[in-house]
């Protein structure tokens, strides 16, 4: 339903893409969220109203998931939390922590608290920007994508007042 509602709202024509998400889901060493799946396969590799980027899978792509989680856990720590993400610590398989989904302008990062003994629809959101602390929220991928676009009340990450009309600008 979120997924139908983003698309409506930035009049996108749905791509319905082929993903080999077999592949970086083992490279992860866990599931992903099937509404995240979703949404990139209907996206593609893309930009939501010049602000929010949400990662995808594609080998050398600069928003490919696998490649920025690599980086993340290649500059964290092997135990305890990350200085960074505090008291978070970046998702190495067999454990809970931060897998990296999205990124906005303003320095604004999206996480899911994963853990791959855990149902992936059910990891909470862990998010960081520049105007707010690290903060944790309950709810979908797609959901919390259509509330930061459409929904001027969700604060502080909503951004319907400055883009009433949201866009999606694919990249290539």
């Amino acid at each position: 339903m979120w997924i139908e509602r983003i698309a409506e709202a930035t009049n996108w024509e749905p791509l319905r893409l082929e993903v080999p998400w077999d592949s970086v889901e083992e490279e992860l060493g866990t599931a992903l969220p099937e509404d995240y799946k979703k949404l990139a396969e209907t996206f593609g590799k893309g930009e939501f109203s010049e602000f929010l980027r949400v990662f995808t899978v594609g080998g050398t792509t600069q928003f490919d998931l696998a490649r920025i989680w690599k980086k993340f856990i290649d500059g964290s720590p092997e135990d305890g939390p990350d200085p960074l993400f505090r008291p978070y610590q970046m998702y190495r398989p067999g454990r809970r922590g931060l897998i990296p989904w999205a990124f906005g302008e303003m320095e604004c990062s999206y996480f899911w608290l994963a853990s791959a003994e855990e149902d992936p629809a059910s990891w909470p959101i862990v998010t960081q920007g520049d105007r707010y602390p690290l903060q944790q929220v309950s709810m979908s991928t797609s959901e919390f994508v259509y509330r930061v676009l459409m929904d001027p009340e969700f604060e502080p990450f909503s951004i319907a007042r400055l883009m009433p009309q949201p866009d999606f600008y694919p990249f290539d």
